[in-house]
């Protein structure tokens, strides 16, 4: 719509209901727009709502199809039959790797014999203090170490 046709409209409406009725005509009509554009974006709205609720029942579905063919799988490479000791025969349970079948090691995985500094350099120290309070409360020599002077100790 051109420029023209809106002042074409405007002096018909004017002409028509005169100068006394239009700015209430142009009040009623703004409501009904207003009152439109809510509707539509409202109806809008809704439809994005629904659209991704089926999106996530979908998604939903997907995934418990992809859960189900993964416990399938699983159970099917389970053995057939699986033998649990009671546990008044089992001295130390073991834990079987599922590819290699030996089992698992008891030992302490990290190396004991790194340097102390390596892991904090303030470690020393504090082991240093910690032995002596230890010593002199043994010995009764009755100096102890206040809580300000200890320092904290990182186990890493």
């Amino acid at each position: 719509m051109h420029f023209g046709d809106s002042i074409f409209i405007f002096l018909l409406a004017l002409v028509l209901f005169g100068p006394k009725r239009l700015p209430e005509i142009g009040r009623q009509i703004g409501k009904l727009l207003a009152e439109f554009r809510r509707a539509s974006n409202e109806f809008k709205m809704q439809i994005d709502e629904e659209l991704r609720a089926m999106e996530q029942q979908e998604r939903q579905k997907q995934l418990d199809a992809a859960a189900a063919k993964s416990q399938t799988e699983a159970a099917a490479q389970l053995p057939a039959e699986t033998t649990v000791a009671a546990p008044e025969t089992a001295a130390t349970p073991s834990i079987m790797p599922p590819k290699t079948g030996e089992p698992v090691s008891a030992e302490w995985p990290y190396n004991k014999n790194l340097p102390v500094e390596e892991i904090d350099p303030g470690y020393q120290a504090a082991e240093a203090k910690e032995n002596e309070a230890a010593r002199a409360a043994v010995n009764g020599t009755g100096a102890e170490i206040t809580e300000s002077e200890q320092a904290p100790i990182h186990h890493g």
